[in-house]
C-alpha cells in the first residue's frame, strides 16, 4: 500500500466538492453600467457646459440642445471646447473677420470628426457647432466667431440662450 502525500489528498477532496458560480452580482453590474452609459449619452440639456458668472440671452425657443462641438465666449477668452484658444482683447484688435487660432482649431476638431464619421460609417459629419457667449458681448465679436466657424466647415451654429418662460 502506497502512502499518499498530504497534498495529494487536499487536491483529491477538492474535485469532490462541487461550486455552485451566482451570476446575480455579475448581471447587477452590468445593468449599472449600461443604464450609466444610457444616461450620459443621451444627449439632452446637459450637454451644454456653464460657465461662471455669465449671462446668457433668454429666448422662447422650445428646441433641445445637440451633444456638438461648444464655443465659449468669456469676458476675456474663447475657449473651445473648454480650451482657450484666444483672447478677446487680441481678437478686437485685428481688423480681419477670421480669428486664425480658432480656425485652426476647429478645422483640427472638423477633420477628426470627418475621420470618425467615415469609420463608423453611420451619421455624416454635420458640421454642428454650439456658442456659448455672455449677452453682453460686442457684435462684431460675435459675427467674428460666426464667419470663423463657417470658415473651419461648421455652418450649422446654434446659439445657446436660456429658456424664457411664456406667461
Amino acid at each position: 500500500m502506497r502512502l499518499r502525500s498530504r497534498f495529494s489528498q487536499r487536491r483529491q477532496g477538492a474535485s469532490a466538492v462541487s461550486t455552485v458560480l451566482t451570476l446575480t452580482s455579475l448581471v447587477d453590474l452590468f445593468t449599472n453600467l449600461v443604464l450609466f452609459l444610457l444616461y450620459n449619452f443621451s444627449g439632452e440639456a446637459a450637454a451644454i457646459p456653464s460657465a461662471e458668472r455669465m449671462k446668457l440671452p433668454e429666448s422662447l425657443a422650445q428646441l433641445a440642445p445637440h451633444t456638438t462641438l461648444t464655443i465659449m465666449i468669456t469676458q476675456s477668452d474663447i475657449l473651445l471646447d473648454g480650451i482657450k484658444v484666444a483672447e478677446i482683447e487680441t481678437v478686437m484688435k485685428e481688423s480681419d473677420l477670421l480669428i486664425p487660432a480658432l480656425k485652426k482649431e476647429m478645422d483640427y476638431s472638423a477633420e477628426r470628426g470627418k475621420y470618425f464619421a467615415n469609420l463608423n460609417g453611420g451619421k455624416p459629419f454635420e458640421g454642428r457647432v454650439t456658442i456659448l457667449g455672455d449677452k453682453q458681448i460686442p457684435f462684431r465679436l460675435l459675427e467674428k466667431v460666426m464667419f470663423t466657424c463657417s470658415q473651419a466647415q461648421f455652418g450649422q451654429i446654434d446659439l445657446a440662450v436660456i429658456q424664457k418662460e411664456t406667461t
